[in-house]
């Protein structure tokens, strides 16, 4: 159902690698984590054609591959925020004989090195006559990306730029955002259920949503403050809310 590592798969890349490629964009690996607790997403899913990479029709050529502009600094900031990463794509052109399992090996190496790594590939090499459980709109690919990541589809969130990456979403159970191009339909784009502009204010909404559920950072506990006011017994009235909030963050408060 699925195509396993080496049949148009990069080879797999270490996790200890991420640290340098948040530095390569010149992004804090750590400017977007979020704190302890509860998380809405693990994990985001990625179109690959049209999405991460301009959509070049049976490409089996790696020259050809120019990503799509602001998503390399995109991907970076997810990296940065914990989140892993998964291409999910329907590759027909390997059952129609359009290239070679080699050249869509070399294909997708390309996009890694031009993107970054990820920490999966999933990809659908059948033609839409072969009713595969794999192929977008079904589920197949998510929930192996979702399975392959130590996660569930209900935790993950999928980018992609037509009906059939939402529909294959919305069927596994994860979150969907759509970055519509010229060649999607009108009714794929009102049929959505969100819609950005392009991956980065993918990302942005993925990140803002996240920090909704997550809440403000832990206040860091500064041990003991000194508070100094003016002489005024009034002034300790109108400063009462201020002592109160560095209260909150240390161990004691003198005044």
């Amino acid at each position: 159902m699925f195509t396993p590592r080496g049949v148009g798969n990069p080879p797999a890349v270490r996790r200890d690698h991420e640290r340098d490629q948040c530095r390569s964009a010149r992004v804090d690996p750590g400017a977007d984590r979020f704190p302890p607790g509860p998380r809405l997403f693990d994990a985001v899913l990625l179109d690959r054609d049209g999405t991460l990479v301009e959509d070049v029709p049976y490409n089996g050529d790696p020259e050809k591959v120019r990503p799509l502009p602001g998503a390399r600094e995109a991907l970076d900031r997810l990296r940065a925020a914990g989140l892993r990463l998964a291409v999910v794509t329907n590759q027909s052109g390997l059952a129609r004989g359009f290239f070679t399992a080699d050249q869509l090996r070399r294909v997708n190496a390309r996009v890694e090195e031009l993107l970054g790594p990820f920490d999966s590939w999933q990809i659908c090499p059948h033609g839409e006559p072969d009713g595969c459980a794999c192929r977008k709109p079904a589920p197949g690919l998510v929930h192996a990306a979702a399975a392959a990541l130590g996660t569930t589809p209900r935790r993950c969130v999928l980018v992609g730029d037509i009906g059939a990456d939402m529909i294959a979403a919305g069927a596994a159970g994860a979150a969907a955002v759509m970055v519509p191009t010229p060649a999607t339909r009108p009714a794929e784009v009102a049929a959505a259920p969100r819609v950005v502009a392009d991956l980065p204010a993918a990302v942005t909404e993925i990140l803002d949503r996240m920090a909704l559920v997550a809440g403000p950072a832990p206040t860091r506990r500064r041990g003991r403050v000194l508070v100094v006011r003016s002489d005024a017994a009034g002034d300790v009235l109108v400063t009462g809310p201020g002592i109160r909030a560095v209260a909150a963050g240390a161990d004691r408060v003198v005044l």
